[in-house]
């Protein structure tokens, strides 16, 4: 009889430990609700004490076709950020990934919830006649589960034909030709191109350029050139220059060529 009583007792304790160990089991599995991760739960992403993250969207698409574009043809590329999060977005940066080509020209370090600001940059095309060119960049902000954004351009750039030159050829290769002698002298004859300004006009006439600007200058035998060659550079022109032997030894060398006669 009292084996039986303990076999009873030994049932009981096992079935109740199978009923705890089963409610234990279900009580622990995840509530299928708890799968998507909370705010909180995305790392790295800087969230406002509310639990709110920023998103950033590109309201008139992440890419561009300019289709055929003239070399020298510099072209300004509008895009419209807009974060439709509900926390701020920061450390908003761009990264040009083109190697050149590409130059970001509008600063963007911040967006409000809910605000829009546009991104602007400048589809470079000089020296990239005759290819189809792809330009991207890569927008960076606070939230490294969305970012970063790639925004592309791709145009087809046309090679400037046999009678054209890009601007940009012209503006690296700019300079202006100034005759220092006295008006008189430049109407009896000068090199074509050249533009009369007086020795003792000189600097204020320079004034009105950059100090970069390449500047050649010649007189009669280059003396009087020289002296206002120095006199530019002391003042910070750097590029200003004084053609050796001036006008005499450019009819030496090259005899009335390119000498005509007149007030322009």
């Amino acid at each position: 009889m009292s084996a039986k009583r303990d076999y009873i007792i030994f049932r009981v304790l096992v079935s109740s430990l199978l009923i705890f160990l089963l409610s234990s089991c279900q009580n622990g599995q995840p509530d299928k609700k708890d799968d998507k991760k909370s705010p909180e739960q995305v790392a790295g992403t800087k969230i406002s004490p509310s639990g709110d993250i920023p998103e950033i969207i590109v309201t008139d698409g992440e890419s561009r076709n300019l289709g055929e574009v003239k070399e020298g043809i510099k072209t300004h590329v509008i895009f419209t950020l807009k974060n439709i999060g509900k926390a701020r977005a920061t450390d908003i940066s761009v990264h040009d990934l083109s190697k050149g080509g590409c130059t970001a020209v509008s600063k963007i370090s911040e967006l409000a919830a809910g605000d829009s600001a546009k991104l602007e940059f400048i589809f470079e095309t000089l020296g990239y006649g005759g290819k189809e060119q792809l330009r991207q960049v890569k927008v960076r902000y606070n939230n490294p589960e969305l970012s970063p954004i790639t925004l592309s351009v791709i145009a087809d750039v046309l090679p400037t034909e046999a009678h054209q030159v890009p601007i940009g050829e012209l503006f690296y290769n700019f300079f202006v030709l100034v005759d220092v002698r006295d008006e008189h002298k430049f109407r009896e004859g000068h090199i074509v191109g050249a533009i009369p300004v007086p020795a003792d006009e000189l600097v204020d006439w320079a004034s009105q350029l950059p100090e970069t600007f390449m500047i050649y200058l010649y007189s009669d035998d280059g003396e009087l050139s020289d002296r206002c060659a120095k006199i530019l550079r002391e003042k910070g022109y750097s590029r200003a220059l004084s053609i050796v032997g001036g006008l005499a030894e450019w009819k030496d060398q090259y005899g009335e060529r390119f000498i005509i006669t007149g007030e322009k």
